[in-house]
């Protein structure tokens, strides 16, 4: 299920609150008998039902997926849906939640290019502080660092310094120019806010903040530091095998310069590579990275595989000038939050339904526990 069928869950939402909430409470009253309990019985149901619906959606669903680390399988229902048309199309901003969730899928899969433009898809429809974060999040990703860099402040602007994924990008843009300090400073502010919007926090953006932290600490040997944050790598990493590559090429970097240390940091490395490619190779085009492999010839075939990939993203992935203009469209209508995506008819089912439970609840304990005591 792909499609947009939300005057289904308005439709079914409002049947199963009328056959399980409303028709025992009102039969209870009718017949001044509390039924046995059958109405509390009936609320739990409805709420569960409810609960099931939300984590059953199409979107849900998706998001589950990519946290699996499942980004083909989210891809391909992201593009199902977008290609939807007719009464199931997603239209208006809330083609945005599939646009943003293509964005994060194509990441996932090591295609830059293809996110940048769908980065900017979404930009059109939104130029919001979410929409802004994913476009910087991509060009970081191609190398595109003063760009990153202009971007990632806007979000800032936006959000008043308080946007996860602006701090990570801004924190790596610091590093690869030899600031590591800067780097250490705005990793940490993004973990903080982390700690404040858990479980709001997308998993790509928390592996990421602590990924540039550890750099940033061995970059200060501050080694006891980079022990623990590497500890905190693996749990935000959890069943995502793309995000737990990005802790491994910390560990590979941490390693000690020995010949059995090199051996190792090789083995891991090949692993991370058949997980995440993409990941491994713009790891290696970071300044001051995996120094201790860099000398040994087994080294120079990942560096030559990144150098093509980066050439070939040069090449397709849309140009500085479309970037700029796009991002100065942008810029006259940006807002901190994304455009409403909910169906309000939903939404509006829902307060109704919702503020009718209490108040048929209100009038059931009214009838049976104080009046008719």
């Amino acid at each position: 299920m792909v499609g947009d069928r939300s005057r289904i869950f308005t439709i079914g939402l409002i049947a199963t609150w009328s056959l399980l909430v409303a028709a025992p409470i009102v039969l209870a009253v009718t017949l001044n008998q509390p039924v046995g309990g059958l109405s509390l019985l009936g609320v739990v149901a409805w709420f569960i039902l409810l609960r099931v619906a939300r984590r059953v959606s199409p979107a849900a669903h998706v998001d589950a997926l990519m946290r699996r680390g499942k980004y083909a399988q989210a891809l391909a229902r992201c593009d199902r849906a977008l290609a939807l048309t007719g009464s199931s199309a997603w239209i208006g901003s809330r083609r945005l939640i599939w646009l943003n969730r293509r964005t994060v899928a194509l990441l996932g899969l090591g295609r830059a290019d293809e996110a940048l433009q769908a980065a900017l898809d979404a930009l059109a429809e939104s130029p919001d502080s979410e929409t802004l974060g994913n476009c910087a999040l991509t060009l970081l990703r191609l190398n595109r660092l003063d760009e990153a860099h202009q971007v990632a402040r806007q979000v800032m602007d936006l959000t008043r310094e308080r946007s996860v994924v602006a701090h990570a990008v801004l924190a790596a843009v610091k590093l690869h120019r030899g600031m590591p300090a800067e780097a250490e400073a705005l990793a940490r502010a993004g973990l903080t806010d982390v700690k404040a919007l858990i479980p709001l926090v997308k998993p790509e953006h928390h592996v990421l903040c602590l990924a540039i932290l550890c750099r940033a600490q061995r970059a200060l040997s501050e080694q006891d530091e980079v022990r623990a944050i590497l500890g905190d790598l693996r749990r935000a990493a959890g069943a995502n095998p793309i995000l737990q590559a990005m802790g491994v090429m910390e560990e590979i970097d941490g390693l000690a310069d020995t010949p059995q240390a090199r051996d190792r940091g090789f083995d891991l490395l090949e692993g991370a590579y058949e997980v995440a490619p993409h990941y491994a190779l713009w790891y290696v085009t970071q300044p001051g990275v995996l120094t201790h492999l860099r000398g040994d010839g087994r080294f120079l075939a990942y560096l030559d595989q990144a150098t093509a990939e980066f050439q070939r993203f040069s090449v397709s992935a849309p140009g500085s000038e479309t970037t700029r203009q796009a991002l100065e469209k942008a810029a006259l209508s940006a807002t901190p939050s994304p455009a409403r995506q909910s169906s309000q008819s939903a939404l509006l089912a829902q307060v109704l339904t919702l503020a009718g439970t209490l108040l048929l609840l209100l009038v059931w304990i009214w009838r049976f526990f104080i009046a008719g005591v």
